[in-house]
């Protein structure tokens, strides 16, 4: 019987250290665009209330310690769908280059272990940074705009990967 109390304790121990030590990462692809058929648009008003709600939703969502680390692609849809979570946080906006985008995954399970991370990505490049991330596929359609992907990457266990719409 003490060796079972034992084995459990040591295993709860684990279990906590595990969950304390675990990466949450949001992605999401930009918020709706003024003109469908320009490259790098302002957000439409419909992206703007969106950008807000992201604001709301994390905001009513209150993690222990809040965000730590905030990301987005160069482009300008990008930014400013996350620029009001920036300002509400006081948090600096991280541009990723394209050619630096395969390396964000790395980056956020190396610089950010433990913490709370918000992406906003193009809805093209999210699927592999999600698979970096988590190491599961996810379909995104291009038109899926409200799609908010949570990842659990835990220090032990395996990652999982939370789709919601908002």
């Amino acid at each position: 019987m003490p060796i079972l109390l034992v084995v459990a304790l040591a295993a709860a121990a684990i279990w906590l250290l595990d969950a304390r030590a675990t990466t949450v990462v949001v992605v999401i692809p930009h918020a709706e665009v003024d003109a469908k058929d320009a490259a790098d648009g302002d957000l439409s008003l419909a992206g703007k209330e969106r950008a807000a709600k992201l604001v709301r939703m994390l905001a009513a969502a209150k993690p222990d310690r809040g965000v730590d680390a905030i990301f987005a692609s160069e482009s300008k849809s990008t930014q400013q769908t996350v620029l009001p979570l920036s300002e509400t946080l006081a948090l600096p906006i991280n541009a990723i280059p394209g050619s630096a985008w395969s390396n964000l995954p790395s980056k956020i399970k190396h610089e950010h272990h433990g913490e709370y991370v918000v992406v906003a990505g193009e809805p093209k490049s999210m699927p592999r940074l999600i698979e970096g991330l988590s190491g599961q596929t996810v379909p995104l359609e291009g038109d899926e705009l409200d799609a908010m992907f949570i990842v659990f990457v835990p220090q032990l266990a395996k990652a999982r990967v939370l789709k919601l719409h908002y």
